[in-house]
C-alpha cells in the first residue's frame, strides 16, 4: 500500500505570513484610530457652526444673542452672569435665554441647534447680550473649538482625548473685540480642560 505525502505550510512560512500580518495591523491601528478622533473633532466643528447659525437665526427674531443655561445641563449646573453652562449629547437641544442681560426677552424664548452625540458646547453672551462666544469639544475628541461674534472664523486648541470641558465659567466672555479667541488665550489655563501645558497647540487659533 502506498502512503501519501501530505504536504502543508512550513513553519518559516507561517512565521512569514503572521510577520505580515503584525506589520500590517501596526500600521493600521494607529491611522484607523487617528481617522476616528478626526471624526470627533468634526463633529464639534460641526456643531459650532451650527450654534452660531442657531445664535444669528434667534438674533433677527429678538435682537438679542441667547446664552446656553446649567438645565440644559446638569453635569455643568450653575452659570454666572452672562455665562452659559452648556448643553451635552442629543440632536436638537433646546435651550433657554440667559435672563441675565437687561435686553434678553422672556425666558419662553428659545432656540434650538444639534448637538452631537459625546459633544459639549458652552455659549456665553455680553452683558446686553450684543455679542457671544461658543466653546465646543467631543469627548472623544483632541481639540476644543471656539467660535466669537464678531468674526467668521472657527478657533481650536488641543486637548486631552477623554477630558470634558467644564462650560460653567470657562467660556470666554463675550466682549467688542474683533475677537475672544486671540492667540494669548491659553487653552492650559482652563478654556480647554485638560490640555497639558507645553504639548500640542496650546493657544487658540483660526482653522
Amino acid at each position: 500500500m502506498k502512503i501519501k505525502n501530505s504536504k502543508g505550510f512550513t513553519l518559516i512560512e507561517l512565521l512569514i505570513v503572521v510577520a505580515i500580518i503584525a506589520i500590517l495591523a501596526a500600521i493600521a491601528i494607529p491611522q484607523f484610530s487617528a481617522y476616528r478622533i478626526r471624526g470627533f473633532n468634526a463633529a464639534a466643528t460641526a456643531d459650532t457652526r451650527n450654534a452660531r447659525t442657531a445664535e444669528e437665526a434667534f438674533f433677527s427674531d429678538w435682537q438679542v444673542y441667547a446664552s446656553s443655561v446649567g438645565a440644559a445641563n446638569p453635569a455643568a449646573a450653575g452659570s454666572a452672569p452672562g455665562q452659559g453652562a452648556g448643553m451635552r449629547s442629543g440632536f436638537g437641544t433646546t435651550i433657554a435665554v440667559n435672563t441675565i442681560s437687561a435686553s434678553a426677552p422672556s425666558a419662553a424664548a428659545t432656540f434650538s441647534t444639534g448637538v452631537s452625540q459625546g459633544v459639549a458646547v458652552g455659549i456665553n453672551t455680553s452683558a446686553n447680550g450684543g455679542t457671544y462666544t461658543i466653546i465646543a469639544k467631543n469627548d472623544s475628541g483632541d481639540r476644543c473649538f471656539g467660535a466669537d461674534s464678531d468674526t467668521t472664523s472657527i478657533y481650536w486648541v488641543n486637548g486631552a482625548i477623554a477630558a470634558i470641558i467644564p462650560l460653567a465659567g470657562t467660556t470666554p466672555l463675550a466682549t467688542t473685540a474683533l475677537t475672544d479667541f486671540t492667540p494669548g488665550i491659553s487653552g492650559a489655563a482652563g478654556i480647554c480642560n485638560g490640555n497639558p501645558a507645553g504639548v500640542g497647540q496650546t493657544t487658540f487659533v483660526s482653522l
